[in-house]
């Protein structure tokens, strides 16, 4: 997405000079919060317990047996039955619905039968029941970072699984707690986005956008860098075009000095303009031989954007309507001074995980 447009330097500056937090708060959009489970599969788990009586072990036995087998047997609106046996007199049965409608169906119907041939053998009915949707492996934003670091290497596009590093990239669930110390906007202009740093190094920037109402970037392309976005907070629109062809004195400029190259472009021509929105599509990926894009905020509240630039930019070429083009050089600096932190000690305890995953898989 948007990257390095004239100016943006001040804008990484911004970090730095203490912007006032009110300015950003009330342009936020007053959402429906995003729900952790809707980045999972919407299958529902449903967990029932039940203890025997003290003088009926043996028939209560004799049933659960038959009602394990009966559930073991079902294929319909299921995908995962399990029965756990924790002791005589004892059972946990443990079914995966596809969706929460198949679970209202089965507690109406299979439930209340099986119940029926427990009555008189177990406590009271069941001593434990509950249900809820399967949560997901979702990502928070310090997990991801250490996924793209391991994953997320090359000198171009080309190195990079792009399908891979897009679902590990939806995987992740924004808190505002993770990301508001990255929002910063210029209360003198109050149409300008802005782009804070969140991790760098060799092989990708990682920045948080944010998008005031009515702001929108220049049209650009990516050199030869990959360019994943997820949409954080709020709606933001992409309009792609494709490549156009650039004449030839653009073409000797920029082989001799990228810096001041500058030429004439066709006519630009529109391919696509796609709603990214945290209630529902919320991320995208581009390169050069996709599409160059513009990247709009079309609403009256604050967007905020996570681009995962692969290689880092260096320059990236800026397109007008009017039939000009550009060569834009610039760098990202690094560090917890723009809003970006790797140190251990700044992060939260849920951060450094609860305990040392990779040691168990390779011991247990």
């Amino acid at each position: 997405m948007e990257d390095m447009a004239p100016g943006s330097k001040h804008a990484l500056e911004l970090v730095k000079e203490n912007v006032p937090t009110d300015y950003a708060s009330h342009l936020r959009p007053k959402k429906k919060a995003r729900h952790l489970c809707s980045l999972g599969t919407g299958e529902v788990i449903h967990v029932l317990s039940y203890n025997a009586l003290a003088d009926r072990v043996d028939e209560f036995e004799f049933v659960i047996q038959g009602l394990a087998r009966s559930l073991y047997s079902m294929t319909s609106a299921v995908s995962d039955v399990r029965v756990c046996h924790p002791k005589v007199g004892e059972v946990v049965f443990i079914v995966t619905f596809v969706s929460k409608a198949a679970l209202d169906k089965f507690k109406l119907g299979p439930q209340v039968e099986f119940e029926k041939t427990l009555e008189g053998l177990a406590c009271n009915g069941a001593n434990f029941e509950a249900s809820g949707t399967m949560m997901p492996a979702a990502h928070t934003l310090t997990s991801l970072l250490e996924y793209l670091k391991k994953n997320v290497k090359g000198d171009d596009h080309n190195a990079h699984d792009v399908r891979e590093v897009s679902k590990e990239i939806e995987r992740w669930f924004p808190r505002p707690g993770e990301y508001d110390k990255y929002i910063t906007l210029d209360p003198n202009d109050p149409k300008k986005y802005t782009r804070n740093l969140i991790h760098g190094d060799e092989n990708m920037d990682v920045i948080l956008m944010c998008w005031p109402p009515g702001c929108k970037s220049t049209i650009h392309d990516h050199d030869t860098s990959s360019c994943w976005v997820t949409v954080v907070e709020g709606s933001v629109h992409e309009v792609q075009y494709q490549l156009p062809q650039l004449d030839r004195k653009f073409l000797e400029a920029e082989q001799k000095d990228p810096a001041t190259a500058i030429g004439h472009c066709g006519k630009l021509k529109l391919v696509n303009v796609a709603e990214l929105d945290t209630g529902g599509v919320t991320g995208t990926y581009a390169n050069n031989d996709i599409g160059i894009h513009r990247v709009e905020n079309r609403t009256s509240t604050l967007a905020c954007t996570l681009h995962v630039y692969a290689p880092p930019l260096k320059k990236m070429k800026i397109f007008s309507e009017e039939g000009t083009v550009h060569v834009h050089v610039a760098s990202s600096s690094k560090g917890c001074e723009e809003g970006g932190c790797d140190d251990e000690m700044c992060r939260k305890p849920w951060e450094k995980g609860i305990f040392d995953v990779e040691a168990w898989n390779k011991q247990v």
